[in-house]
């Protein structure tokens, strides 16, 4: 049985290397899955209107010119951190929307994933979001490919316990995506995932499943044929499939937890970095008519603009702490095989390239093909 909640560390001790460690997990998950340990998952649902979607961490679309990023009003570990955040916001949208199957955040793309949505953030502060937005299918269509963005006003603040000041920009994403879905077909949505698959099983083992599928220079994937329904080669990609997700679900877990932790200082963050960007426009407004009305500037409108400068740096800085916690990741993702609980460490994504790398060899030992390169 598979347990996240126990923590067993293995270490290597004297001459024992990296690389045995590595063997040792590729044993015991070897083992468990000749002893039937892992059956085959069916389906995430049995409504045939469902498909799985997979969103990728976000780019952060941070400038390489380092000085442009204080006048862009960039501070970088934020940004990063914002680029993890905001996919979790959106898996929870589509989730709350009872319209798709299992949605999943990954740290990077799966390009076998029946629906890979993938973001850019181009602007984001506490008064204006804007995302670019890009969701193609396993079958290589294009379901969107533009920018979405809203603003705040004063009601948006304080943001409501698990809400978010630009959660309309996430639900025209979700609405946006099911327009789409709704124009497919069942008969599609079905070949949707059994092309998913087969490019799951033809980036493990092309020799076997390349000719499954037919592809153009654009990327387009269409089914040629199908493998026997007991094929026991396409039973072996399924269970390794499987491992990948269980451990997929295990980093998502991990970016909702800490997406979760950061939430209430980046929304006080958001919030006052919206007042003094008010605060500003609303005393440049003054100083542009000062001459024609004779009026100056209060002093407690002067206040109130120190006062959200000052605030807005209190909470950038705990925010910068809690951003650097997110995008170093320190929490390790474990896995249990065969009663014994492995440690992978390291940041989610290049965990998650070494799991995947941990499967694919398994594959390999249980087929005797060669990995896929």
């Amino acid at each position: 049985m598979y347990h996240r909640n126990q923590v067993i560390t293995v270490r290597s001790s004297g001459a024992a290397t990296a690389f045995d460690a590595g063997v040792a997990v590729i044993a015991a998950v070897f083992i468990a899955m000749c002893l039937g340990l892992y059956p085959p998952f069916a389906h995430s649902t049995d409504d045939a209107r469902y498909i799985d979607v997979g969103i990728v961490v976000f780019n952060p679309g941070i400038p390489a010119d380092a000085s442009t990023h204080s006048k862009l009003g960039i501070f970088p570990e934020i940004r990063k951190a914002e680029a993890k955040y905001m996919p979790v916001v959106l898996r929870q949208t589509l989730i709350d929307t009872g319209d798709w199957g299992v949605v999943r955040v990954l740290p990077e793309a799966l390009d076998s994933s029946e629906l890979l949505v993938t973001g850019t953030i181009i602007h984001s502060d506490g008064q204006w979001l804007e995302l670019r937005i890009v969701a193609k299918d396993a079958a290589g269509a294009i379901w969107l490919d533009r920018a979405y963005n809203g603003t705040t006003t004063s009601a948006s603040y304080p943001v409501k316990i698990d809400s978010d000041p630009y959660i309309g920009v996430y639900q025209r994403i979700a609405s946006d995506l099911l327009d789409v879905r709704r124009q497919m077909s069942a008969k599609q949505l079905a070949d949707l995932r059994e092309i998913a698959l087969m490019r799951y099983a033809a980036g493990l083992a092309p020799e076997v499943f390349a000719s499954y599928l037919a592809s153009t220079p654009e990327g387009a994937y269409s089914l040629v044929r199908l493998p026997a329904e007991d094929d026991p080669m396409l039973a072996r990609v399924v269970r390794i499939r499987n491992q990948e997700y269980l451990f997929i679900d295990t980093v998502d877990e991990q970016y909702a937890r800490l997406a979760e932790a950061m939430a209430p200082t980046y929304n006080l963050w958001r919030q006052y970095s919206a007042e003094q960007a008010q605060y500003r426009d609303d005393y440049e407004a003054r100083v542009a008519s000062r001459s024609s009305q004779g009026r100056r500037g209060s002093f407690v409108a002067l206040e109130q603009t120190y006062n959200a400068y000052k605030w807005s740096k209190i909470h950038e800085q705990d925010l910068d702490e809690l951003a650097l916690g997110f995008n170093n990741e320190v929490a390790p993702t474990v896995m249990e095989v065969s009663g014994t609980v492995f440690k992978l460490s390291g940041g989610l994504d290049s965990q998650y390239t070494e799991w995947r790398g941990i499967l694919q060899r398994i594959f390999a030992l249980e087929t005797g093909l060669p990995p896929a390169a």
